[in-house]
């Protein structure tokens, strides 16, 4: 899963330049206030003069959903090469040009607030970080989860299940492997940041890891005979198989997960926002409208003419 992979690497730079020069502020008018007002959380203070304790007064902080209510505005950080979940139609302009699934449940959420929602494309690491650091206030972008994740982010109940995550090698290697004891003092690529490092790094300990920018240019690694596996979500091996025959999945064995699907990324500590966005992810869920928008996602996608994970 979002990222899981990231498609379309090589023209990332170009499209998101153009895709901010086109502007990423809302082509909507500024929404209403919020549903619901903002809470002040108060916490009292106790100070001690040199004649004895005195009550200090009560000081108000101000919690980021109280801050995206105030100012009517919520940012959602993504990378667009993940189709169907979030990717870029470049026949329309401004924010209306981010497309999937996960952008629909990201207008969703802000409508449900009573706020804009401002889409920011970024690269995948600066996706992470943007959030880790509070820079914005959400990534609702094919986010898999991971413990390592929930360290550094609070993330939200799952609202897409997660794939089969597992190896992609070259065929002609085929009977070469049988389980993963078998890639020991093998080379198995990766992209930076993502739960496939996460999982080959935990679950393949004696192999020699190596790090790439991109999914495609750990394919390409692959195919050139530069590392004997890539480790991948299954379906999107398979989309790599299908189109280049020298490749194949490796059905011998799958990374044993936990906690297997896509959430929503929130900064750390958050809790008022990540209780409102569970809130409402549960009620997308019971509405099935999370499929609904995926399978109208795969069919724009398709017809873009682009890979669909």
């Amino acid at each position: 899963m979002k990222k899981f992979k990231r498609f379309h690497g090589a023209v990332l730079t170009a499209v998101l330049s153009a895709a901010l020069l086109a502007g990423c502020g809302s082509s909507a008018s500024p929404a209403a206030a919020g549903k619901e007002s903002a809470k002040a959380a108060t916490t009292e203070q106790t100070g001690n003069s040199a004649s004895g304790g005195q009550a200090g007064a009560a000081a108000t902080e101000q919690t980021r959903l109280d801050k995206i209510l105030a100012e009517g505005k919520i940012t959602n950080v993504c990378e667009p090469y993940f189709a169907p979940y979030e990717f870029i139609d470049n026949t329309k302009s401004g924010q209306d040009q981010f497309r999937g699934a996960d952008m629909e449940l990201a207008r969703y959420i802000a409508k449900d607030l009573g706020v804009e929602l401002e889409i920011v494309p970024l690269e995948w690491s600066a996706v992470l970080t943007g959030v880790t650091e509070g820079k914005y206030d959400m990534a609702c972008a094919g986010l898999g989860y991971t413990e390592e994740r929930a360290k550094t982010m609070n993330l939200s109940d799952i609202y897409q299940q997660g794939s089969k995550q597992g190896l992609l090698i070259r065929a002609e290697d085929s009977d070469k492997y049988k389980t993963f004891d078998d890639f020991k003092g093998t080379k198995v690529g990766f992209q930076s940041g993502t739960i496939q490092e996460t999982l080959a790094t935990q679950q393949l300990p004696e192999s020699e890891l190596v790090t790439y920018d991109l999914i495609n240019n750990a394919v390409l690694a692959l195919d050139a005979g530069k590392v004997d596996a890539v480790s991948v979500a299954i379906p999107n091996g398979e989309m790599f198989a299908k189109s280049n025959p020298k490749l194949a999945v490796f059905e011998g064995q799958y990374f044993e997960r936990g906690k297997n699907g896509n959430c929503i990324g929130l900064p750390k500590g958050e809790t008022a926002l990540r209780d409102r966005v569970n809130a409402i992810i549960a009620e997308v869920t019971e509405k099935g409208l999370y499929q609904q928008w995926l399978d109208e996602a795969v069919q724009e996608a398709k017809a873009l003419g682009l890979d669909v994970n």
